[in-house]
């Protein structure tokens, strides 16, 4: 399958690269740098995605010229570190408009929708498959696709800090570092810089903590209300879940954020929980220890107890 998708991103003048909704820096930074990569080749390649993305990780060279999805249509559409076709929001009607497709991702819960596909759930980062199959291919990083796909095998892997992490993934990181990736901005930016607005969120969030099941359930809450009387963006309430982690006796944390008409979840967990499992009841998905889902027309209270209870389940 490797040698296929190899012949299908070759055989491409266009592709369209397709990012998840909500998008984190390993879908973002791994479609980006295989951007660079492909159009060192001579190709056209453009990113794709429904949301916008994320101001803090605009320092990096690429992501501001992400698009919103249109009618264009490429010779091969690739979804990058989306673990469904819903995933994609209204990115996936560019998807089904190309004339062929293909997809890479590490995601556990995935299952193919593409005839071209490379999945890979041991690795750490979908950005760390983008790494090795340009090394099996024998395709150069750019420097600016070297930044970002370390800052996305940097992202979800808690900076190199989670148990998915293996000497692969810090061969891959090596390799984008050997490129010219800056491992000291990447870490600058994303784990040392916040906004007040970020700031502010955590002392409220924190501030309403919930403990269950004896101490070993955080729940958070991020109200609708919150983010207008702090002045803060959805963006400013992320990350703030693995703060209920880092509680001494905490084994699973959950962290929902209301936004109008849904609200949304996400888990985190020590081993040997599998938060993924939780997730998929509820329609979500991703890995064992990190993963989320969304509840459509709940209140946050009844969103909160039917996750507490999942928690309860395979904690006790």
């Amino acid at each position: 399958m490797i040698a296929r998708l190899k012949a299908a991103l070759e055989g491409a003048q266009s592709v369209a690269l397709v990012c998840h909704l909500s998008p984190d820096m390993d879908t973002l930074g791994s479609a980006v740098a295989l951007r660079y990569i492909l159009e060192a080749q001579g190709k056209r390649a453009v990113v794709y995605d429904q949301d916008e993305v994320p101001e803090r990780y605009l320092f990096l060279e690429g992501l501001d010229a992400v698009r919103r999805p249109d009618g264009e249509v490429y010779d091969l559409a690739l979804a990058v570190d989306v673990s469904d076709e819903a995933r994609m929001g209204e990115a996936a009607r560019v998807f089904a408009a190309a004339r062929s497709r293909a997809m890479i991702d590490h995601h556990r819960t995935t299952a193919p929708f593409a005839p071209v596909y490379v999945l890979r759930p041991e690795a750490a980062a979908t950005a760390q498959i983008v790494a090795e199959l340009c090394a099996y291919f024998g395709w150069e990083i750019p420097q600016p696709a070297a930044m970002c796909l370390c800052a996305g095998m940097s992202t979800d892997t808690g900076n190199f800090s989670f148990d998915s992490v293996t000497g692969d993934t810090f061969r891959a990181a090596g390799a984008c570092v050997d490129r010219g990736a800056r491992v000291s901005a990447i870490t600058e930016r994303l784990y040392r810089t916040s906004t007040l607005g970020h700031v502010r969120m955590m002392g409220r969030v924190l501030n309403g903590l919930e403990m269950r099941c004896g101490g070993k359930i955080a729940l958070l809450c991020a109200r609708q209300s919150d983010f207008a009387e702090l002045n803060a963006t959805r963006e400013d309430a992320e990350g703030i879940v693995n703060l209920g982690l880092e509680i001494e006796g905490v084994q699973a944390a959950a962290l929902l954020t209301e936004r109008e008409g849904l609200i949304k979840c996400s888990l985190r967990a020590k081993e040997p929980l599998d938060v993924s499992a939780v997730a998929s009841r509820f329609g979500g998905g991703g890995h064992i220890r990190a993963a989320g889902c969304s509840f459509e027309g709940a209140a946050l209270e009844e969103a909160r107890e039917r996750i507490a209870r999942a928690l309860e389940e395979i904690v006790s």
